[in-house]
């Protein structure tokens, strides 16, 4: 089982290999389709599809006391034209660009969040925390100095998420090295919802928690190879430090949660 901060490490890749128009996590592979300045809707660009297929796996240690490492295949597809940028379970409705600004409401159904009662030892007796549909804005700035990226995410009753990414790659021929920093906020009812004990779930060992607002920090590196001008691989290793309001739950059993992931996608337009 798969919760939400392993969910979000392993399909980093995603972003990560795919074309972004608006996303938050820069391009690789197909180049966003050129907009123009000003809203979409008004654009005369013309309407240029880019799609891709490919596979992906990661691994991730897991924060939940006594839950171990955690594997699993990453499925990615990937479509791209004048209006959409669709990346996985992620969805960007493209609003408009200004002068290398592109802003985008977006929309993704986090698959993996939450967990079922007992998949752990800490974890029985706990009732299910299940996944969420996200939505709201986000923002992609590209300049010279690298990528700066961003969004806002509302998730109804399990709260809202925030997050800032900056990258920089550097080409060499084939090779694509770009080291990147994640900032992620999350709400407090997030943080509860997913963290937190309620009074009816309290044993020994795991007291009542009530979980408040947090940061986590990612920092990281990704390197990629284009096989051919269809083909690329990518190697992504990073860290996040979980925030203090989490590694404060009883369910909690670690503050570093290093991770791999490494995918191919075949780019057929």
């Amino acid at each position: 089982m798969i919760h939400h901060h392993q969910c979000k490490l392993l399909l980093t890749v995603a972003y990560a290999l795919m074309c972004s128009g608006t996303a938050a996590a820069g391009v690789v592979g197909t180049q966003p389709v050129e907009q123009g300045n000003g809203f979409t809707i008004l654009s005369n660009a013309t309407n240029v599809t880019h799609w891709g297929l490919g596979v992906g796996v990661g691994v991730a240690s897991s924060p939940y006391k006594g839950y171990g490492t955690l594997f699993a295949p990453i499925p990615l597809i990937s479509f791209d034209n004048k209006w959409i940028h669709a990346s996985g379970i992620t969805a960007d409705l493209k609003v408009g660009n200004w002068d290398g600004v592109d802003l985008a409401f977006r929309t993704k159904f986090a698959l993996f969040d939450g967990y079922k009662g007992g998949a752990a030892p800490i974890l029985i007796g706990m009732q299910n925390r299940k996944g969420a549909f996200w939505y709201g804005p986000a923002v992609e700035w590209r300049t010279g100095f690298g990528t700066l990226s961003g969004d806002y995410l509302f998730g109804g009753n399990k709260g809202e998420m925030a997050n800032i990414r900056y990258g920089k790659p550097f080409d060499m021929g084939s090779w694509s090295i770009e080291p990147h920093a994640d900032l992620g906020w999350l709400s407090g009812r997030y943080v509860d919802y997913y963290y937190g004990v309620r009074q009816s779930e309290e044993r020994a060992g795991r007291p009542a928690y009530t979980g408040n607002a947090t940061l986590n920090v990612e920092l990281g590196t990704r390197v990629s190879y284009r096989l051919t001008s269809h083909q690329n691989v990518t190697l992504d290793i990073g860290v996040t430090r979980l925030g203090g309001e989490i590694t404060k739950s009883p369910l909690v059993g670690k503050r570093l949660i290093p991770q791999a992931k490494i995918g191919y996608v075949y780019q057929f337009k």
